[in-house]
C-alpha cells in the first residue's frame, strides 16, 4: 500500500517507479491469479487509512509504503522521499498531462 498524495512535498508514484514497466510485461489479475484474502485485507489496510485521513486521527502513511509478504504474514514499513529528479511531482517535472496514459486497456496486477 503507498499514500503518495497527502503530504506536500512528498513522494508520488512516479517517484517509487520512474518508468512504466514493457507493455505487456505485468499480467492481468486474471492471468496472473488472485488471492482473494489479499484483496480483502489489501481493502481493509485502504479504508482504515482513508478513515483516518478523513477524521484526522492516527499516524498517517503519507511518504510511506506499506510490504505485506502474505505468505510469510508479515509487514514492513518503507519510508520514501520525493526523487528530486521526478518528471511528474519535481520543480523541473516534464510529465504536465497523463492522458498518454489513457489508452490502458485494462488494469493489471503486479503480482
Amino acid at each position: 500500500m503507498f499514500k503518495p498524495h497527502a503530504a506536500p512535498g512528498g513522494p508520488c508514484y512516479r517517484c517509487l517507479y520512474p518508468e512504466p514497466p514493457p507493455e505487456g510485461t505485468v499480467p492481468s489479475c486474471s492471468e496472473a491469479g488472485v488471492l482473494g484474502a489479499v484483496t480483502g485485507v489489501m481493502g481493509t489496510l485502504q479504508a482504515t487509512e482513508t478513515l483516518k485521513e478523513i477524521l484526522g486521527v492516527g499516524e498517517s502513511m503519507s511518504g510511506r509504503l506499506l510490504i505485506w509478504d502474505a505468505l510469510a504474514s508479515r509487514f514492513r514499513t518503507v519510508r520514501l522521499r520525493q526523487d528530486p529528479n521526478c518528471a511528474l511531482c519535481s520543480p523541473a517535472a516534464t510529465i504536465k498531462d497523463l492522458s498518454q496514459h489513457s489508452h490502458v486497456a485494462a488494469p493489471v496486477c503486479a503480482i
